[in-house]
Order: structure tokens, then C-alpha cells, then sequence
């Protein structure tokens, strides 16, 4: 019986890549706190898309991509826009912003899935 070699691997396991999607969105939460103003709450949302769009694209994996972008946006909602730490969800404006963040991440992931393919 001849034994084969097994193929090397070249994905990586996507719990790995939330958890350093984790990582990464609250080192941009922290970050956003400390340098953009409380009162501009839509560009403190913003930062925190694209740090989850810019990891989604980098690791190339859409299930960590919905996930960093799920983490991204309790983040910025408990944090950024409600600054006492309380995750509150007000209505539209947090469902609207939930699709948003998840849909740019998820953006970001198939672009990170097209650009590994080609």
C-alpha cells in the first residue's frame, strides 16, 4: 500500500481569521475613539467599515468577513455611537447601518476571494 503525501493547505481556518477580525476591529475602535470627535458619529461609523472592509479584503473569507463585520458594528454601536458602553439598538438607523457595515465587509471579502483566485 502506498501512502500519498497529503496536499499542503493553503487556506487558513476561518475561527483563526475571526478571531484576528476580532482583534482588528477592536484596535479600530479604540483608535477611533481616541482621535475622531463624539459629535461626528457618522465618521466614527465609517472608520469602522472600513477597518472591517480592509480585513475582509485581507483575509479573503466570507464567513469572517459577516462575522468582523457583526463585531464591527456592536463595536461602533456600543462604543462609538452610544459613548456609555451600552449596546442599544434605537431602530432603523441601526438596522440600516447593520446592512451597511455588513455589506461593505462582505464586499471586501469577495474582492479578498477574487483577488487569491486570480
Amino acid at each position: 500500500m502506498f501512502l500519498r503525501r497529503p496536499k499542503p493547505s493553503n487556506r487558513r481556518p476561518t475561527e483563526l481569521l475571526i478571531g484576528i477580525g476580532f482583534f482588528v476591529t477592536v484596535a479600530a475602535c479604540a483608535i477611533t475613539a481616541l482621535v475622531v470627535p463624539d459629535t461626528q458619529v457618522e465618521t466614527r461609523f465609517a472608520v469602522m467599515g472600513l477597518a472591517a472592509c480592509l480585513y475582509a479584503a485581507v483575509a479573503a473569507d466570507l464567513w469572517a468577513a459577516a462575522a468582523t463585520g457583526l463585531l464591527a458594528w456592536t463595536l461602533a454601536t456600543g462604543f462609538l455611537i452610544h459613548p456609555p458602553g451600552e449596546l442599544v439598538f434605537t431602530g432603523v438607523s441601526d438596522a440600516i447601518r447593520l446592512m451597511a457595515i455588513i455589506g461593505i465587509s462582505l464586499a471586501g471579502g469577495l474582492y479578498g476571494v477574487y483577488r487569491r483566485q486570480t
